[in-house]
């Protein structure tokens, strides 16, 4: 089993209301699995602590792993204030280390593209994606996390499946998928070179069908959500993929896998 827990939903231009324990309530996106694991820490994650009295709970988490450089997934600061708790390990492209060299109390650990990564009780191979980032040489992952035997593919950022990151999941069993939705309910268009819509994230899961990537036993979260002021996006989403066996994420939405 996986513990799978979802510190924030959103990226650039999701909406914060008022009140921060409402489900259309976005921080940035991060999640925290089995309580050892923490992807993509913002700022966010301490407010996040704060507002739903949940004080220490990403205080186990020593393996940090970072899926790009943009300012919604990756933050120097937050790294620094999380090793000021206790020593953590960062994984991410070797473009992004200088961003982190000098912290203290953090091993800053260069990853690349289907290297896999063993800890005590997981395994992490990185996933290219296809997402652009600004900095040169960077390349963009998604992850495929193995907890015995149990296999999640976190896929934010980006659209489609990578080709190259089609020959590994051919072979995969996925027992859930975190995918990206930052083009939302949107109809085709230039946000879908970098991100899914429904349609997309409908045809991918057809094509997983048809490879026995995919089960109806795999879950399928939705997450990367962005949202309209003028509108309850959660509400609005669920009712639009209620015949499909999705899931919209929400900041504080905790699952076991």
């Amino acid at each position: 089993m996986i513990d799978l827990k979802f510190l924030g939903t959103g990226g650039i231009g999701s909406i914060r209301i008022k009140n921060k324990l409402s489900r259309d309530y976005r921080r940035f996106c991060s999640v925290l699995i089995d309580e050892s694991i923490l992807i993509d820490p913002s700022e966010d994650i301490f407010e996040f602590e704060s507002t739903f009295m949940l004080g220490g709970l990403i205080s186990k988490a020593k393996n940090i792993f970072i899926t790009h450089s943009h300012m919604d997934r990756f933050s120097p600061l937050t790294i620094e204030k999380l090793a000021e708790r206790s020593p953590i390990k960062v994984y991410l492209h070797p473009s992004l280390l200088p961003e982190v060299a000098g912290i203290k109390n953090v091993e800053a650990i260069p990853i690349m593209p289907f290297g896999l990564i063993k800890l005590q009780d997981h395994t992490v191979l990185p996933l290219p994606s296809n997402h652009s980032t600004e900095l040169e040489g960077e390349i963009a992952y998604n992850y495929l996390i193995d907890s015995g035997g149990t296999t999640l593919l976190y896929a934010l950022d980006g659209a489609w499946i990578n080709p190259m990151a089609w020959r590994v999941l051919s072979a995969a069993e996925l027992s859930a998928i975190v995918f990206d939705l930052g083009a939302a309910d949107a109809p085709m268009s230039l946000p879908c070179v970098d991100h899914n819509n429904i349609e997309m994230v409908k045809n991918i899961v057809e094509i997983m069908k048809s490879s026995g990537v995919y089960s109806e036993k795999t879950k399928i979260y939705l997450s990367n959500i962005p949202a309209s002021k003028k509108r309850s996006i959660h509400e609005e989403l669920c009712e639009a993929i209620s015949d499909l066996p999705f899931r919209i994420a929400y900041d504080g939405y905790f699952t076991v896998i």
